[in-house]
């Protein structure tokens, strides 16, 4: 097999170099409307294996990343009460849910996963979609459980902004407080 990031021979998805060299962040902050969106990597140095998303090993690459981002996010995290994790449509495709990978990696005594908690109603794709095809398609958000914690929104990209928005601002229509969100990349250019 051949590591995805360099295409070295290895035993695993991802080889032990290429797993030191991610465990460098590129991290940062963008602002979705005053909304934190804090992230771990720039699009471009994990695109090929954000890709991987929507193959059945994609759960092990994401697992990886997400343990090497988000758990020791989640060490150092601490807030003075318990906090959810909440994935942004965590409805399982291709196997395995990368949200729910995501946030499974945050579980700690600070922060606790709350799975299928916000779905999708629309089944739009906004893979290479633009900014106005995402405004005229909202995902159409739904709250299926009862959350009683502040939030911290997960998922892999931020590209627009416009998935992150849309589920904050359903959270605080219903009485519920987005912290910040969390991703894997930022898409900006």
């Amino acid at each position: 097999m051949r590591c995805l990031k360099c295409g070295k021979f290895s035993f695993k998805f991802i080889c032990n170099e290429c797993k030191f060299a991610l465990s460098e962040f590129e991290n940062g902050v963008r602002y979705i409307d005053g909304f934190k969106v804090y992230y771990f990597y720039k699009y471009d140095s994990i695109k090929d294996l954000l890709y991987a998303k929507h193959q059945m090993h994609g759960h092990f690459v994401f697992k990886v990343l997400a343990n090497l981002s988000f758990k020791k996010f989640a060490k150092e995290f601490e807030f003075g009460s318990v906090v959810n994790a909440i994935p942004l449509d965590d409805n399982i495709k291709s196997g395995y849910s990368h949200t729910a990978v995501l946030a499974r990696a945050l579980k700690s005594p600070s922060i606790t996963p709350a799975y299928r908690a916000l779905r999708a109603k629309s089944s739009v794709k906004y893979t290479g979609k633009s900014l106005e095809f995402r405004q005229k398609n909202p995902r159409n958000f739904e709250l299926l459980k009862s959350i009683k914690n502040p939030v911290i929104l997960v998922d892999d990209i931020i590209t627009t902004g416009t998935s992150m928005k849309e589920a904050k601002n359903l959270l605080i229509k219903n009485g519920i407080t987005p912290l910040f969100g969390l991703v894997l990349a930022d898409a900006r250019d």
